[in-house]
C-alpha cells in the first residue's frame, strides 16, 4: 500500500509540474486588485474577412456549379467551377447578410463548363446560394 501511495505522489508532482511549464513564457501574473475582463467582454479589433462554399445543380442534370467566396475589407469575391454542359446557363441567387435587417439578394448567371470569379462591390456577408431567383427581383 505504501508503494502505491508512493507512486501516485511522484505521479502528482510530475503532472503538476507539467501543468505549470506548459504555460506561455509571456503569461505574467495579474497585479492584485486587477480585475481581468473575460475574452468576450474585452474590445475586439474589427472581424477577420468570411469565406464560405456552397454549389448548386444545373437545370437538366446532376452536375453542379461549386462556388467559394472571400469577404474582403471592401469587395466580396465568389471564385465559381460550373460542371454544367457547355451551353447551360446557370443564374444564382446569392443572399447577402443586411446588418440584422431583411436579407437582400443578387442575382449571377454563370455560363457551363466555365470557371473564374465575379466581384461583388459590397462587403456583406454572403449567407447562402440558391436557384431562386424570384428573390432578386425585389433588390
Amino acid at each position: 500500500m505504501r508503494a502505491l501511495t508512493s507512486a501516485g505522489a511522484v505521479l502528482a508532482a510530475v503532472g503538476l509540474s507539467l501543468g505549470l511549464s506548459s504555460a506561455p513564457a509571456s503569461a505574467a501574473p495579474a497585479a492584485s486588485g486587477a480585475s481581468q475582463l473575460p475574452a468576450s467582454a474585452a474590445p475586439a479589433a474589427k472581424a477577420p474577412p468570411k469565406s464560405g462554399k456552397d454549389s448548386i445543380k444545373c437545370n437538366e442534370t446532376n452536375a453542379r456549379v461549386n462556388f467559394s467566396w472571400k469577404t474582403g475589407w471592401s469587395s466580396t469575391t465568389v471564385y465559381y467551377h460550373s460542371h454544367c454542359l457547355g451551353g447551360t446557363r446557370v443564374t444564382a441567387a446569392f443572399k447577402f447578410y443586411n446588418g440584422g435587417s431583411t436579407p437582400f439578394y443578387k442575382c449571377v448567371t454563370f455560363q457551363g463548363d466555365s470557371q473564374g470569379k465575379y466581384k461583388f462591390a459590397h462587403i456583406n456577408e454572403i449567407m447562402d446560394v440558391n436557384k431562386d431567383t424570384r428573390k432578386c427581383k425585389n433588390n
